[in-house]
């Protein structure tokens, strides 16, 4: 489970040496997991040392400028992964904290906090800047980044990190402490604020635009084209500024931990690039050897030419899945959350079919809510904080237009059943039509129909029986 994960710009003064002697003043200066007796001869960046159950290693891609350090602890929680990559040429800090359970391990909820070792970096002013925006520890002035937040809103400037601007209230006060929401965000996303003076923006969105209507509300912007930016706002709620923090925090790390990242970017990339250089150069090496074993390089250079194919569409593919695998995971692990509903012995027939048949009904109840009324609060939240796809509506409808006017089984519409999941049978007089195999779900279908609203009926038998 990765817990926190972040890559931000740094300046061109932290370089390798740097890189190695700060990764070693953080051991050192740790409670828990120091290594005594650590000496580095500041010459050998493939180093290693254990004790007990801490390790800590370096290793380098000297040709690209690349160099990593890894932190390895096990404790009742598991074992942790502390990860450190610095790539020179890019100028570039990639961070992951990461836990594998074990036979040992009891519950665990992740603690959404950055290592120590970001809080020096920043310190030591090792940061670089996202588009022009310093990445810190401490929040902006609207007014002082004005340029670089509107290309974020109009989307012509895509950020490295996500951005949290804090709108201020009706009274003039910020809805939560944004310093400390900076340093509990600091190098995963930029916190922009509204000076005490007032602030006035224009060229926004209506909502920005407008202070009534920005007021005491928080927008979080993610640095990617294809997610919606949020807007939270408790205003008229009991809540308090640490609930509004938290569920800010929450938000930001849980969309960084469940992105997918670059292998080069992470311990396990920069081994397998190593890897790599040491294959390319040994089949460089081929010129000078083929006259004299031609024949059996061509198939040992086969044979690593499919390898490393083999080996980057693993890698890929691990990347992948583990990006798959923290989302899932994030949907079911936030810390200031247990689940509502606990699944019984019904299961998904198709994928998130019994999340999304409660929201449809929670949100046909909602209607008939009185506004105001508790009830009405919780079912908003609960919808407000569950991706609702009107699954069930969608296929409500198709299966509507697809049986107007039914006479016969065609091949279109039997194509159609047998994507929603009906699995057709034809003997008899009668077609039987069951749901994903299920014979508590049946339907029978007359093979020619003569009432013009056969189809009609059909379809709302079908409604009322899997929806």
């Amino acid at each position: 489970m990765v817990t926190y994960t972040t890559k931000f710009s740094v300046n061109q003064t932290f370089d390798k040496n740097e890189f190695v002697k700060m990764v070693i003043k953080w051991n050192q200066g740790s409670k828990f997991d120091k290594i005594e007796n650590l000496y580095w001869d500041e010459k050998k960046y493939e180093c290693e040392w254990t004790q007990e159950n801490v390790t800590l290693k370096f290793q380098e891609i000297e040709r690209e400028s690349i160099i990593a350090s890894r932190l390895i602890k096990e404790d009742e929680h598991g074992v942790w992964f502390t990860d450190f990559v610095l790539n020179e040429e890019n100028c570039s800090l990639a961070i992951s904290v990461s836990l594998e359970t074990t036979e040992f391990t009891t519950d665990f909820f992740p603690t959404y906090y950055p290592p120590f070792f970001v809080k020096m970096v920043l310190f030591a002013k090792y940061s670089g800047s996202d588009n022009g925006l310093e990445v810190r520890n401490y929040e902006h002035d609207v007014n002082e980044c004005m340029a670089f937040y509107k290309g974020v809103i109009a989307k012509t400037i895509l950020p490295e990190l996500p951005v949290v601007f804090v709108a201020r209230t009706n009274k003039g006060s910020n809805p939560l402490d944004v310093n400390k929401l900076a340093f509990r965000l600091q190098g995963v996303a930029h916190v922009i604020c509204e000076s005490e003076e007032g602030t006035i923006l224009s060229g926004f969105t209506d909502v920005l635009d407008s202070c009534e209507d920005r007021a005491g509300k928080i927008f979080i912007e993610y640095p990617s084209r294809n997610k919606k930016s949020r807007i939270l706002n408790i205003t008229g709620s009991s809540r308090d500024s640490d609930y509004l923090e938290d569920r800010v925090v929450n938000d930001v790390y849980n969309y960084m931990n469940a992105r997918m990242r670059k292998a080069i970017d992470t311990w396990d990339g920069v081994t397998t690039e190593k890897l790599h250089i040491i294959n390319r150069d040994l089949l460089s090496d081929q010129i000078e050897i083929q006259e004299e074993n031609r024949n059996l390089y061509d198939v040992f250079g086969l044979h690593l030419e499919k390898m490393e194919e083999s080996n980057i569409k693993l890698s890929n593919d691990v990347q992948r899945l583990t990006a798959e695998l923290q989302g899932l995971r994030m949907k079911y692990s936030d810390k200031n959350q247990t689940p509502v509903l606990y699944l019984g012995e019904e299961r998904n027939l198709y994928a998130g079919e019994i999340k999304e048949i409660i929201l449809e009904i929670m949100s046909e109840y909602q209607k008939n809510c009185k506004q105001g009324s508790r009830r009405s609060h919780i079912i908003s939240d609960l919808i407000e904080s569950n991706e609702f796809k009107g699954i069930p509506e969608k296929r409500r409808e198709q299966l509507k237009r697809a049986l107007k006017g039914y006479k016969t089984l065609n091949g279109s519409m039997k194509s159609l059943l047998e994507t929603f999941g009906f699995e057709i049978s034809d003997d008899g007089k009668h077609y039987k039509w069951t749901y994903y195999g299920d014979q508590r779900y049946v339907v029978t279908a007359a093979k020619t129909a003569s009432d013009g609203r056969a189809g009609m009926n059909l379809s709302s038998i079908i409604d009322k029986l899997i929806n």
